[in-house]
């Protein structure tokens, strides 16, 4: 399992070369390996890939921030409060979902 750290650290509009985005729902999880435009980008991206419908992922997805910190340790930062209280009470299905990302350099 990836090691991270999971903070507010990671704000919009002071990212750097280096952050990711990444969205999850219902089980299933997208990132970026570096800068995107904006979540929307990857939540078309995610959409498209699962055949979910856009609305339905823009309305319940999960939206985080990551960078790596040092080999193999990543921060990650919630874009929304609903983003952290997910992760606060989905702990489980967010390490499977960030594990199965980051294992297979997606």
């Amino acid at each position: 399992m990836i090691d991270y750290e999971f903070s507010w650290k990671i704000q919009d509009g002071k990212l750097s070369y280096d952050t990711g985005r990444i969205i999850m729902y219902d089980g299933l999880g997208v990132k970026s390996n570096g800068p995107s435009r904006d979540h929307n980008d990857l939540i078309a991206s995610f959409a498209s890939k699962y055949r979910i419908p856009k609305s339905e992922v823009m309305s319940n997805g999960y939206r985080f921030y990551w960078r790596p910190l040092e080999r193999g340790k990543i921060n990650i930062s919630p874009v929304r409060r609903i983003d952290e209280d997910w992760f606060c009470n989905h702990l489980k299905e967010f390490n499977y979902i960030l594990d199965d990302l980051f294992k297979r350099g997606r």
